[in-house]
């Protein structure tokens, strides 16, 4: 074919065309990979968002199913002296009622300072922090029984919790008497109550 018989027009019209097709597939393909990419990040950031709010509302959800859980012992504790402030005049007044009524021929007693417990085994206490205060008895007996049952009033009445650290029985006469002002046995005991406090040292109320 001869330069001369070429159509230029017709050519020079089809080469413009196929250009300008290629140019607006480049266009298109561009616009395509920013459109793909920003709503991959789109999708990214709504997926971290879910995800987070989907951490809020199940934190949410297990935070209302402990209180469900715990609060009512949380209420119990807290009745019960064993959260919130001592109850050293408490303790006192079923000391002496039980004395009273068992008969005791004697009973002193001394309680010491509050004081941080950390007990003989690994314990994770969170935000609380345990504390203990020590209270002496010396007890004048006329059996042993009379012991368990001034422990067995404090277990029932007093409010608190407590252990007894150690408990020591003396005889005192050879033979028993019935005088009730007398005893036949000494005993010198030691109790520790328990209280649970915040970690700082604030006291735990329910208001």
């Amino acid at each position: 074919m001869r330069r001369e018989d070429i159509d230029w027009p017709v050519l020079r019209g089809v080469i413009s065309i196929f250009f300008l097709s290629m140019l607006a597939c480049s266009f298109l393909i561009g616009g395509s990979w920013y459109f793909k990419n920003k709503m991959l990040a789109q999708f990214t950031k709504d997926k971290n968002q879910f995800q987070a709010i989907s951490g809020l509302y199940l934190a949410v959800d297990e935070e209302e199913r402990l209180i469900r859980e715990y609060y009512p012992k949380f209420v119990e504790l807290h009745k019960k002296g064993v959260l919130g402030y001592e109850q050293r005049l408490n303790w006192i007044e079923i000391l002496r009622a039980s004395g009273e009524h068992i008969k005791l021929p004697a009973l002193r007693y001394e309680i010491n300072s509050q004081s941080q417990f950390t007990p003989d085994f690994s314990i994770n206490t969170g935000k609380f922090q345990i504390y203990s205060s020590s209270m002496k008895l010396s007890l004048d007996l006329l059996h042993e029984g009379d012991l368990i049952n001034l422990l067995n009033d404090l277990d029932k009445m007093a409010l608190g919790t407590y252990n007894v650290s150690q408990c020591k029985l003396t005889r005192k006469n050879k033979t028993v008497q019935q005088n009730i002002t007398s005893g036949n046995i000494a005993a010198e005991c030691e109790l520790k109550w328990f209280n649970i406090k915040k970690s700082d040292g604030r006291v735990i109320n329910l208001s």
